[in-house]
């Protein structure tokens, strides 16, 4: 186990000298970062603050849903997003994702399990956005001369849409349920259950916040994406989706090297962007570089911001007056 944190070290080494070599071989990173010329540094920032809104949002989700998590805290809990959103892309296979119960049972009280139920529902609801958008742009075609069915694309956006009410429509079955059998494996999942949001007013806040968070952050990148490759919004957008929607599956490379790429091209690369190939995926690696660079400074921020004595002993004073009568 003391290992384990060494070996993740080196192996994102490794795949980071190895993609910065992959690129000096195919164009060279002089002419990779060329088209960035092109894009105005203020309409740049203007992206960048979008993006960092929605990291803002979705801290809100955590700290308006979480009545354990005290008032006043809001800033602990985009700190939490932001360490997490790091850790999420320097480790693979999201593995990263186990920071976010560690955090919360450690700044907040939190219980771990529940902690992950709650982490499994905004995953979800990430999912919810991201399949949903990706079938409605496939279902219009936006994916010209791809063979993809209209139907089929119709059919998968009614799905992804209704994922989530589907499951806070069971909570309370599967809750039973789970009370019933008296061992261990059950009462967990009972807690892992209790993350769920426990009102329908919760779950169209959920959904408002999600919808919010990810149209402002798909915006700004789909701009950038279209920017540099000369397109139309609706496939800048589509570009950024299927990047995005490498980030948010299991499968995921240390840094997103390859994997992020691949999720762009694969949704840009069928439709009418008339763009070559070898342009293409400049430009998916430009706005990966994007992502990866912003989410890491964040990270890094969050995580050197004050002293961890001072926090800690800052979110006690907040539990102690949340606790004091009236």
């Amino acid at each position: 186990m003391n290992r384990s944190p060494a070996r993740a070290v080196w192996i994102n080494v490794a795949v980071l000298i190895a993609a910065a070599a992959l690129v000096q071989g195919l164009w060279g990173w002089q002419g990779l970062l060329r088209p960035w010329r092109e894009v105005p540094p203020g309409a740049l920032g203007l992206a960048l603050a979008g993006l960092f809104s929605s990291y803002g949002l979705r801290a809100a989700r955590i700290y308006i849903a979480e009545t354990e998590i005290p008032r006043g805290a809001y800033g602990a809990c985009l700190r939490l997003i932001l360490i997490n959103n790091a850790l999420n892309w320097l480790l693979p296979a999201r593995s990263g994702e186990a920071s976010f119960p560690w955090l919360m049972r450690r700044w907040f009280g939190v219980d771990g399990a529940r902690a992950t139920g709650i982490l499994l529902w905004l995953r979800l609801l990430d999912l919810h956005v991201l399949a949903t958008v990706a079938a409605i742009c496939a279902a219009a075609g936006w994916l010209a001369g791809a063979e993809l069915a209209a139907n089929a694309a119709r059919t998968l956006a009614l799905l992804a849409a209704s994922a989530p009410l589907a499951i806070f429509s069971l909570r309370r079955p599967l809750a039973a349920w789970c009370a019933w059998p008296a061992n261990r494996l059950a009462r967990l999942a009972g807690r892992v259950l209790q993350g769920l949001p426990q009102r329908c007013g919760g779950l169209l806040r959920d959904l408002a916040l999600t919808w919010l968070s990810w149209g402002i952050k798909l915006a700004a990148l789909g701009w950038v994406l279209a920017r540099l490759l000369g397109l139309r919004p609706a496939l800048g957008i589509l570009g950024a989706i299927g990047g995005d929607l490498s980030t948010v599956l299991p499968l995921h490379a240390p840094g997103g090297f390859g994997t992020y790429e691949a999720g762009v091209l694969a949704l840009l690369a069928p439709g009418g962007s008339g763009a070559p190939l070898a342009r293409l995926l400049a430009a998916a690696v430009n706005l990966h570089l994007l992502v990866l660079g912003s989410a890491l400074l964040a990270g890094a921020g969050a995580a050197l911001t004050g002293s961890p004595a001072k926090a800690n002993a800052r979110l006690s004073d907040l539990k102690t007056d949340k606790d004091l009568p009236p």
